[in-house]
């Protein structure tokens, strides 16, 4: 059975429907097969018929239904994580000149209420002097601030401030980049045709609306790892993470050491053969990053990520998603956007209560779902948690995915697991 796909598509459906009963009058015998598993006529009605019962409806009325319901339930914002409307987005251009810097978009993404574009800069020498005297963030800031301008093509100026600043010290003398996230006030509107941003040498490059991405999304299912496989997998992608970060070697060996003895305490609970190969594998992951073995015998989707992080630049995509996955545990995560810029790419959620998990003392957190993806040719890739805002009745969040994404990739998959269970989206990539 096919599943309806997270923002159906009625015109899209008609299609298929048209398709498979064209098919058929030619007499191709799968389209026969599919129309007379549930009648005996060979008509329109009885293709849309066919369609309906193969995504699990009794007939296509149901399905028409149903694909009003959701589409209305997006355009609410009911249904899903956060009753606030859809979020929407714009991404696409290119960087420009500021007095502060080269300053390079990412996505601007707005929802109800509030909208932020994040980005990076590289220093100009003058902003990398300041840096390394360690003046003030909000100097830094404003210098940010007061060298570009944002507006529309409805002549609306729109103000600007930064709302989280990160730098790394040890980075100043290498001209490193810094990251922001700049608050758009007020929120543009989605049908807005595009956004400007504007240099002080008059350069300018325009931000455009994000195309909406076909997208499906599978029913909550039983993961296909035991959960010792599943914590040792995931111990194996933040080992992974720490090395295409950058991190010391002294925090690689902690951690390494760390892992190690967790997937020893695994093996003694489970005895042998409890979480597979995953042991072994582990063992030759942390030598390799501790640089006390060679990087043999991992498995090819660890090693794919080595490779990739050398890749000079990523894929440029900007899509608006609006996919709500199952509920689990009584969280509701809505999926609203993807922007892939050069260095990384993000995805951008809401999740409704909230996106954490507390221990009873709340001394300690973790995500309600752990995240990566795939790519038609077979690339992996992880997610870092890149900050949250509570919303109410909802928390939205940014994932940032490592390495960067492949530009031949034309498909992506993105899994949410928990140690028993996991859920896959499944989006094209123009």
């Amino acid at each position: 059975m096919s599943e309806l796909p997270g923002r159906p598509d009625i015109d899209q459906l008609r299609r298929q429907a048209r398709e498979l009963l064209r098919a058929a009058a030619d007499g191709e015998p799968s389209a026969l097969a599919r129309i007379r598993a549930f009648s005996d006529r060979v008509s329109l009605s009885a293709a849309q018929l066919a369609v309906a019962r193969e995504y699990g409806f009794a007939s296509w009325p149901a399905l028409h239904a149903e694909v009003e319901r959701r589409l209305a339930g997006l355009s609410s914002g009911q249904g899903g994580a956060g009753r606030a409307e859809t979020s929407w987005s714009f991404g696409g251009a290119s960087p420009i000149e500021t007095a502060a810097g080269t300053l390079y978009p990412g996505g601007l993404v707005a929802g109800a209420g509030h909208a932020f574009l994040d980005a990076s800069l590289t220093p100009t020498g003058q902003t990398q002097e300041r840096l390394a005297r360690g003046e003030a963030i909000r100097d830094l800031a404003g210098a940010i601030i007061a060298a570009v301008v944002l507006t529309d093509d409805q002549a609306t100026t729109y103000v600007l401030h930064v709302e989280d600043l990160q730098h790394d010290p040890d980075l100043s003398q290498e001209r490193g980049p810094v990251s922001l996230r700049l608050v758009v006030d007020p929120v543009p509107a989605r049908e807005r045709g595009w956004l400007e941003l504007r240099g002080h040498d008059g350069s300018a490059a325009r931000l455009v609306p994000s195309a909406h991405a076909y997208t499906r999304v599978s029913r909550l299912s039983p993961a296909p790892d035991s959960p010792a496989a599943w914590v040792l997998s995931q111990q194996a992608l933040r080992l992974i993470g720490l090395q295409l970060i950058g991190a010391g070697q002294d925090e690689v060996e902690r951690q390494c050491s760390a892992a190690l003895a967790r997937a020893t305490e695994i093996q003694q609970a489970g005895g042998p053969g409890v979480a597979g190969e995953l042991p072994g594998q582990l063992t030759r992951l942390c030598a390799v990053l501790t640089r006390h073995g060679p990087a043999d015998g991992l498995p090819r989707g660890w090693s794919g990520m080595f490779d990739a992080a050398d890749r000079s630049d990523g894929a440029s995509r900007h899509l608006d998603l609006f996919v709500a996955l199952p509920q689990v545990d009584g969280t509701v995560v809505r999926v609203d956007s993807l922007i892939s810029e050069p260095g990384t790419w993000r995805v951008y959620l809401r999740a409704e209560p909230g996106w954490w998990s507390y221990s009873v003392d709340r001394h300690r957190k973790w995500p309600v779902l752990s995240v990566a993806a795939e790519d038609d040719l077979g690339g992996m890739y992880l997610s870092q948690f890149d900050g949250s805002r509570g919303r109410g009745d909802h928390e939205e969040l940014t994932l940032r995915f490592l390495p960067r994404l492949n530009p031949l990739a034309r498909a992506l998959t993105l899994t949410f697991s928990r140690a028993n269970e996991q859920v896959t989206l499944e989006l094209q990539l123009p």
